[in-house]
Order: structure tokens, then C-alpha cells, then sequence
């Protein structure tokens, strides 16, 4: 027995050092793969000391068992609880050291374990001292055991989310509103991110720097960059973990929580596909928007509201078995039988697609096959749904022929096919459908002369011609396509400009300022430039609304270092590659800040050299930045620029003030310019000072903020 308390005094011993260093060292420490395995045993271990300790510490309350201070037996029992506490404290700080997450109740259960795993230690090694002060000893079993039920209570809520022992009985779930009364983000996003993902990113456990339990946190995004692209699902952030494999460790929710549904899923994408909207009314979004159709089913209550159909609910296994990432079947509504199918992905879209929901033809009601290269082929395979109600063919490659087609859906009630090559005599061959009340033809062939016999003939259509939507509000144009990718150029360079839509006038300007429909230049031809500047264009047409802007920005390369040398060290979550990564010559992405294309610093400033073998005259210095004051990501507060012939021989050349951006302020990628005096150098200083107290109106407040760059460009 002296020898196994040997061994396991040196254990302890040895243990306790380690947690030690890595408490003393834990933001400078980055832990290999092999060793990251241990961390992951934590929930394992934890359960360990919570008996162990709690059992010793009831042993000093028994009188008759008090009395035996010498029990060998006893002593052990001391012994394991104490390493238990100690190896779940190591493995608990190797895992957090792995996932990176932040939050008061990560840093107060870390805490809790550290504090719990020290009383274990010193309960076993001074035990023979307690016990012979008895007025000591119970006030110390009390103390220690309120701190392994306190850390526990903060391990669970890490694990399961707050209040979740007391959810059932606080009745949580919040009552979904009527479809007309819904607020698109409050109502119907939010509750989603709430019950699926807030258990993990919250303010208590910001896993990820990600938090999802307010409208500013979701747009702030996380360590990764924003949490998804407006009117971009598939290249959102927020799609793209949620359509990963379940065994990938970045598939969200992870694979112990509880998963979306397909519904939950398919409402998600359809609201970044129709631009993100957050604070806006449900039923201000048109009624042919997917997420409006998507929603309304999933708010309305079973049973009156809903239709009611003569067809049967389809088998629920043939449906999950066809539902996948471009292939999105829900039901129209709660206890309906009909069903709603959204199709994506042009590369992945085949015939084959469309005949596998041929097992779902009783009950396929809404059939969305917008922008996917559709044919008359494919017609006869729509044909057979005989109870679709909406089929959406919007920029398809249907010809004239096959809308001809359409006639034998005796239930269509809306048909669209905008920018199809539909003509007035294939329309009105369809339009002899009984039930069609609503088809849209905008940016088609059909002009007003050849719509005006078919409105007087089918009264009870309704034509939209793009010009409106049904409530009679004029409808606004998308924005150009910018086709030429923005960046760093050596050589002149030619901008070229496109819209989807015929007849658009594309007016541009390259100041940066905004064009509207009489100011900026008429785009005719691409546009030849050698210098640095900001292009923004916008789209307009007779009839519409002038789009947003689009903008792209384009910089003039000048002289390149030879070498750049580090002065202060970025934050080891955003290092990048340096020192390349600020002069390779490429503008970072500021969609993903975890690119490895941005340097990020929060706790000191952003310092190093730029030298050059031969004497230049630098005129300017251009630094790309990122603005996100919903992520605590500001732009510097001041910039200095230092030259000289080397780095023992600088002076101030020239500097920049910020001034502290607005709240409302949006999300975007800065280039701002340092004009410097005239100056030979071969060796330039750049200092960057990042925000020092957060304003009061950030989540953050007090704390420093962050200053992200990713290019340097000396003219």
C-alpha cells in the first residue's frame, strides 16, 4: 500500500504542476492533434471527482469514521478523488484550448475546476493537519462541495444550454404568430437559432466568437466571418455547416445536439436567399418570395387555416429519402398532406431530378425550378403532378412549345416565366387553364400590344409585367454585375459591366461617390484605367426602381519591399501567413477573416518594417482594413507612416486619425490612404493602433477592439 501512495503522490504531484503551467500559459499555447484527444475525455473524467470528493468529504462528518484518521483505505480513497480532480481540470483546460470558445459561464466553469482541483490537493496532502482541527474542517468540506456543485451547474449549462432543467416548467416555448402579424427575424429566424444553436453560442458560451441570440450578433458573424451572404445561401456560411456531413467536426448543430428539420433547414436558405431581411413584416416580401410561402406554412396553426385537399399525406420516409442540399420537399403547411418542392443548383440539375419526385406527383403542389436549365423535355414530366397549384419557371429554357404544354394542369393557379422566351400565342394556349389566376411575364418578349387581347380576353388573370408587384409598388432592379474581379493591378486594366435584364442602362462613377439615374457616366464599352480607384454602378430602366450600387475597388501596384520584418505579433487566431500575406499583391476577402489572408490584432498595436534595397520616394501608402462594429472589428484609431534609410534613422512622414464609426454603420472592406511628405527611404514603419476602449453602445463595451489588415500598397 506505501508503495501505490508513492506512486500516486508523485502522480498528483506531477499533475498538479501541469495544471499550473497551463493556467499561468494558457493564451500562449497551442496544442497538438495526439494531445487534443485527452481534452475530449473531460466529460468522461468529470464524474469522477464529483463522487470521489463528495464521499471523503462525507467520511469527516461520521464521528466513528473520523476517529480512524489512520485508515489506509480512507487515505486512498482521498488519494484517487484528488488526482480524478486534478486530470479532469488538465483534460477540461486542453479542451477549451481546442475550441477556442469565450463566454462568462465557459470562464466561471474553468475557473470553478481550477479552484475545485487546488482543494482536492490540498484536502488529500494536509489531511492529517484537518483532521485534528475539526472547527476548520467542516467549513472546508462545505466550501469545496458548494464548488463542485457550482462548477458542475456551469459545466451543464455549457453542455445543454441555460435553463435547461428548469425549461419544462418555465413553459419557453414562445406561441407562433399568425403569418400576417410575423416579423421575418423575430418570429421565425430567431426562434430557429434559438432552440438548435444558441445553446452553444451565447453570451454565457460564445463557441466561436459566434453569437446567435440577437440580431446584432448574427450579423457580426464570428471568428470565421459573417454567418451568411444576403441573396447567397450556397456560399453562406451558415448553409454550408449545416449541409456538412454529420461526422464532420464542423457539421452544426454538432452531432450530440438536436438537429434542424428539413423544414427548419429550408427556411434558413430560403431567407438568405431572399436577402436576410431581419426587422421587416412577413407579408411585405412578395407573395411569390419562397421564404413568405415557407413561413406562412410553418406559422399557421393545424388544421382551418390550411386547404383542404382529396389526396393523402405522402410516405414520410420517401420524403426524407428525396429531400437533399439542392432538393428541398416540406409541407405547405402543419398536418397538410400537400407539398412544396424548391429546387437549386444549375450544375447539379438533371431530368432525373425532376422524374425521382415522381412517387410524390399526388401531392406535389408548388414546384419552384427557377434559374435551372429546364426544357420542354421536362414539361412532360410536370405534366404528371396533377395536383400542382404554382409552378415557377423563371428563367428557364422552356420555349413556347413547352408552355404550350402547360395547358393539361387543370389546378394551376399561378404560373411564372419571366425571362423565358414565352410568346403571346404559346401564353394564351395555357392560359385556358380553369383555375390560373396569376402569371408573370416580365422581361419576356410580350409587349403591351400583344398583352392587351389576352388581358381583355382572361379577366381574371392577373399579368405581371415587372413593372409592379401585385400591391401596386413599383418593383427595384438587381444590381450590375461587376465582371472584372476587383484587386491590385500592375498593368492597365479593363472593367467590364453586365445586367441580366435587357435594356438597362448602367451608369458608373470612379470616385467612389454614388451614380443615380442622371449623374455618373453611361456605360457603353469597357473601361480602361491605370490608376487606383473605387468603381460603384448601378442599373436602371423605365418603369423600375434604380438598384443598390455595386462596388468594386481597384489598386494601382507601386513599389514592392524586398522584405518585411514583424515588429509586433498578431493574434495567434489571426496570423496568416506573414509577412507575404500584406504585400502578395491581393486584396483579402473580408467575408472570411479565417482565410489565412488577414493579420489581427486586439491587445497591442500593429507594428513592422517594410525595407526596400534601393532608395525610393514614396508618395503614399494605401492599407486594406475591415469595418464590422457588430464583430468589435473597427478601423484603426490612428495610423503612423515612418521612414528613413534604415530602421535606427526614421521620422513621422505622414499619419491618418479616425474618427469612431457609427452603430449603424455597414459591414465592409476599407482602403484607406496615408498621404506622406517627400522623403528618400529604403526602410518604412507602419503602426496601426486598434481601438482601445469598445463605446458604450457595443455588446463589448470597455473592452479593446480589433484591427484587421490584409494588404499594403507603397505609391
Amino acid at each position: 500500500m506505501q508503495t501505490v501512495k508513492k506512486i500516486g503522490d508523485g502522480i498528483l504531484f506531477g499533475c498538479m504542476v501541469f495544471l499550473l503551467f497551463l493556467v499561468v500559459f494558457e493564451s500562449f499555447l497551442h496544442i497538438p492533434s495526439w494531445l487534443a484527444i485527452a481534452g475530449r475525455l473531460h466529460p468522461l473524467f468529470l464524474h469522477f471527482p464529483i463522487v470521489l470528493l463528495l464521499i471523503a468529504f462525507f467520511t469527516l462528518w461520521i464521528p466513528a469514521i473520523n476517529k480512524g484518521t489512520d485508515n489506509e483505505w480512507l487515505d486512498l480513497l482521498r488519494l484517487i478523488a484528488a488526482i480524478s480532480a486534478v486530470i479532469t481540470a488538465i483534460a477540461g483546460m486542453l479542451l477549451s484550448l481546442e475550441d477556442a470558445d469565450e463566454g462568462n459561464v465557459l470562464l466561471l466553469h474553468k475557473i470553478g475546476g481550477i479552484v475545485t482541483a487546488i482543494l482536492a490537493f490540498l484536502f488529500y496532502s494536509y489531511y492529517p493537519l484537518l483532521a485534528k482541527h475539526t472547527a476548520f474542517t467542516k467549513p472546508f468540506t462545505l466550501v469545496a462541495a458548494i464548488a463542485i456543485i457550482a462548477t458542475g451547474h456551469w459545466g451543464a449549462s455549457l453542455t445543454h444550454g441555460e435553463n435547461y432543467v428548469l425549461a419544462p416548467v418555465l413553459n419557453l416555448q414562445r406561441d407562433l404568430p399568425p403569418p400576417d402579424k410575423a416579423i421575418v427575424f423575430t418570429d421565425i429566424i430567431q426562434p430557429i437559432l434559438e432552440n438548435k444553436c444558441a445553446s452553444c453560442h451565447n453570451p454565457s458560451k460564445l463557441k466561436g466568437e459566434l453569437l446567435l441570440t440577437d440580431t446584432e450578433g448574427v450579423l457580426a458573424g464570428g471568428k470565421s466571418g459573417p454567418l451568411f451572404i444576403p441573396g447567397q445561401p450556397d456560399t453562406s456560411l451558415l448553409i454550408q455547416r449545416l449541409h456538412l456531413p454529420m461526422n464532420d467536426k464542423k457539421h452544426m448543430p454538432p452531432a450530440s445536439k438536436p438537429q434542424l428539420t428539413e423544414t427548419e433547414t429550408a427556411l434558413l436558405y430560403a431567407w438568405i436567399r431572399s436577402g436576410a431581411v431581419m426587422e421587416e413584416p412577413l407579408f411585405s416580401l412578395p407573395e411569390q418570395d419562397t421564404f413568405r410561402i415557407l413561413s406562412t406554412g410553418y406559422l399557421l396553426p393545424s388544421g382551418p387555416a390550411l386547404p383542404a385537399y382529396d389526396f393523402k399525406a405522402a410516405d414520410e420516409k420517401k420524403i426524407i429519402a428525396l429531400n437533399n442540399n439542392y432538393r428541398v420537399i416540406v409541407p405547405l403547411g402543419k398536418n397538410s398532406p400537400a407539398l412544396s418542392v424548391n429546387l437549386y443548383g444549375r450544375n447539379t440539375f438533371s431530368s432525373k431530378t425532376l422524374e425521382e419526385l415522381l412517387p410524390l406527383k399526388q401531392q406535389i403542389v408548388e414546384l419552384n425550378l427557377a434559374h435551372l436549365p429546364v426544357k420542354d423535355e421536362d414539361i412532360k414530366t410536370i405534366r404528371q403532378f396533377p395536383n400542382l397549384e404554382k409552378l415557377n419557371l423563371n428563367y428557364t429554357e422552356v420555349t413556347p412549345a413547352g408552355v404550350e404544354q402547360l395547358a393539361s394542369l387543370t389546378r394551376l393557379r399561378e404560373l411564372m416565366l419571366s425571362g423565358t422566351a414565352v410568346t403571346a400565342p404559346s401564353l394564351e394556349k395555357a392560359l385556358t387553364t380553369p383555375d390560373l389566376r396569376s402569371v408573370f411575364i416580365w422581361d419576356t418578349k410580350i409587349d403591351s400590344g400583344q398583352l392587351q387581347p389576352l388581358t381583355s380576353k382572361y379577366p381574371h388573370v392577373l399579368f405581371e409585367t415587372g413593372f409592379a408587384d401585385k400591391e401596386g409598388s413599383v418593383m427595384q432592379l438587381s444590381p450590375p454585375i461587376i465582371k472584372t474581379a476587383q484587386g491590385i493591378f500592375s498593368n492597365a486594366i479593363n472593367i467590364e459591366i453586365r445586367h441580366p435584364f435587357p435594356g438597362v442602362e448602367i451608369r458608373y462613377t470612379l470616385d467612389g461617390s454614388e451614380p443615380d439615374s442622371v449623374s455618373g457616366q453611361v456605360y457603353t464599352e469597357p473601361i480602361s484605367i491605370n490608376r487606383s480607384l473605387t468603381l460603384k454602378a448601378t442599373a436602371h430602366k423605365k418603369g423600375w426602381y434604380g438598384s443598390a450600387p455595386a462596388q468594386s475597388t481597384y489598386i494601382k501596384q507601386g513599389f514592392v519591399p524586398d522584405s518585411v520584418s514583424l515588429i509586433t505579433a498578431p493574434d495567434p487566431k489571426f496570423r496568416a501567413e506573414f509577412p507575404g500575406v500584406i504585400t502578395d499583391g491581393a486584396l483579402g476577402n473580408y467575408t472570411n477573416l479565417g482565410n489565412g489572408e488577414w493579420l489581427g490584432y486586439q491587445k497591442n498595436e500593429a507594428a513592422f518594417y517594410l525595407f526596400f534595397n534601393n532608395k525610393i520616394s514614396p508618395g503614399e501608402v494605401m492599407i486594406q482594413m475591415v469595418k464590422n462594429t457588430g464583430g468589435d472589428i473597427f478601423p484603426a484609431t490612428r495610423i503612423e507612416v515612418w521612414g528613413g534609410l534604415d530602421e535606427g534613422h526614421l521620422q513621422l512622414l505622414g499619419k491618418r486619425i479616425n474618427p469612431l464609426p457609427e452603430k449603424s454603420e455597414p459591414r465592409n472592406s476599407l482602403q484607406e490612404t496615408i498621404a506622406l511628405t517627400s522623403s528618400e527611404v529604403q526602410c518604412l514603419k507602419i503602426v496601426l493602433y486598434p481601438v482601445h476602449t469598445l463605446p458604450s453602445w457595443n455588446r463589448r463595451k470597455g473592452e479593446p477592439g480589433w484591427v484587421f489588415l490584409s494588404e499594403i500598397v507603397v505609391n
